[in-house]
């Protein structure tokens, strides 16, 4: 038991979460007799007690303390975490109501100029915040879309329900991520519930997402933490924002980005 304490320690240290051996430790303590939820126990319920931010080596950064905002509810670098409702939400801005789009959600340093939002929130703590929630990323989707010949995959099953609020004058609006773009060729929304968490990559010591910026992708991006899985996300010049929908134009937003059941 203090071997495996010893070794989660160690490693929310000196990786910060982002190294995707969590996944196999969440497996490793999910097979113990002292529970499934022993892992996400520890880094939940002790979040009072951290006096220090984790430390992340990679690109040079720290990250900041949990912070408990209520009973099942977490505040983690502007994210919040509700355990309860297993989802995770982040403020963001309407960024662009017409034209080519290739992401959903940037980092405000990212591609701003092909994305229908952007957010103060980093990807690499976005990221963190799905390992957190034990959810782990889809393997093999890159490998079969950029295949001579890709395969349809079925990924309902790890799709995620991402709505889109904001108010206006005092009426509230809500949004399936979904609708707030179109694809031109066939003249409809991207297909419901086709976003999922691929993971962004770790090379050479830098968090790809984080250097780039790239949060949720329309056209499949490598380093993107999450993206479209619609058939048509290998297409970069069919996607643009659907000006119907969108909110306008720099309107803070929430994007709440709710785990597949």
């Amino acid at each position: 038991m203090q071997e495996y304490l010893f070794l989660l320690n160690s490693f929310l240290l000196k990786r910060a979460l982002l190294n995707y051996n969590i996944n196999k430790m969440v497996l490793l303590f999910s097979n113990f007799s002292f529970g499934r939820n022993f892992l996400i126990t520890i880094l939940f319920f002790t979040v009072d007690s951290f006096s220090n931010s984790l430390v992340a080596e990679d690109n040079a950064s720290n990250l900041p303390a949990i912070k408990k905002v209520k009973e099942g509810i977490y505040d983690f670098g502007g994210i919040i975490i509700d355990r309860k409702s297993n989802s995770v939400s982040i403020p963001a801005f309407s960024n662009q109501v017409n034209g080519l789009v290739e992401y959903a959600v940037v980092h405000e340093d990212g591609k701003i100029h092909e994305s229908l939002f952007r957010t103060t929130v980093r990807p690499q703590l976005f990221h963190t915040s799905l390992l957190l929630l034990k959810f782990k990323p889809v393997e093999d989707f890159f490998q079969n879309l950029w295949s001579d010949d890709p395969k349809s995959i079925d990924y309902s099953e790890n799709c995620f329900e991402i709505l889109v609020s904001w108010e206006i004058n005092g009426t509230n609006y809500e949004k399936e991520m979904e609708n707030l773009s179109i694809n031109q060729s066939r003249n409809g929304p991207i297909e419901k519930k086709s976003f999922i968490f691929t993971g962004s990559k770790m090379i050479e010591g830098t968090f790809l997402a984080e250097s780039s910026g790239s949060i949720l992708a329309i056209y499949a991006d490598e380093s993107a933490v999450m993206n479209n899985s619609d058939y048509d996300s290998s297409n970069d010049d069919v996607w643009i924002a659907n000006k119907q929908e969108m909110p306008p134009l720099e309107l803070p937003v929430l994007i709440r980005f709710h785990l597949p059941q």
